[in-house]
């Protein structure tokens, strides 16, 4: 199933069938598919991830008073410690008034093809940013024993995120996850193609590819094992 829309959550509704499911929203930018989950289900508990302060500002602003998200300040990799960021821009692609710069195409890998898609569209160079594994992260929250929904956009960090979240991954059910390159063109550095995250991921399968324009977009993937 490919479908240059977006995915419809409420799929997620009708998989997950409970009142509270624990879902993480990573590289969430300004929260807005935080604040659909808190929407969709009853009582979710929402652990929305951002390593970009300009992000974490105008997430703070948007989801101020939503007590299911609970935002943590990181970038998540597959490093304890300090990661290079490469900050995006852009004057025409801010989405409210109120912003002075725009984020959401940050990330911890160089733009390569990146730079040709979206023209308008720029990078500072790399500075240093704070990030941890999500399986170290886990260990810190012990309370935290099952996933049932990983939303990750990591603008070409997917194989640095995958790397870091091993443990966590055979304890989630569902995986929709970013992806930024074609053999041929990488919008962001040595990151990977859709079948190079389904390779590393042999105990998920795929249930369908989403926002697709040519040689990026999102993959749904499910465990496959009994959960």
């Amino acid at each position: 199933m490919v479908k240059e829309t977006e995915i419809d959550k409420n799929f997620f509704l009708e998989e997950v069938p409970k009142e509270n499911p624990v879902i993480f929203d990573i590289g969430c930018y300004d929260g807005a598919d935080s604040r659909e989950f808190s929407h969709l289900f009853e009582n979710p508990t929402i652990y929305a991830f951002e390593g970009d302060k300009r992000s974490v500002d105008l997430f703070n602003k948007l989801s101020e008073g939503d007590d299911n998200i609970k935002l943590v300040e990181t970038v998540l990799s597959d490093t304890n410690g300090e990661v290079d960021w490469f900050s995006s821009d852009s004057d025409t692609k801010r989405h409210y008034e109120f912003q002075n710069s725009w984020s959401a195409s940050s990330s911890l890998k160089e733009p390569d093809n990146h730079l040709n898609v979206f023209k308008e569209v720029s990078f500072s160079k790399a500075s240093k940013v704070q990030s941890i594994t999500l399986d170290s992260w886990m260990n810190n929250n012990p309370h935290i024993d099952f996933v049932d929904i990983i939303w990750a956009d990591v603008n070409g960090g997917e194989e640095e995120l995958l790397n870091g979240a091993e443990k966590t991954l055979q304890k989630t059910k569902f995986l929709y996850i970013e992806f930024n390159a074609t053999q041929d063109k990488k919008l962001y550095s040595k990151c990977l193609t859709k079948e190079e995250i389904k390779n590393k991921l042999p105990h998920f399968e795929e249930l369908g590819v989403y926002n697709f324009k040519g040689n990026f977009g999102n993959v749904l993937l499910r465990n496959k094992n009994e959960l």
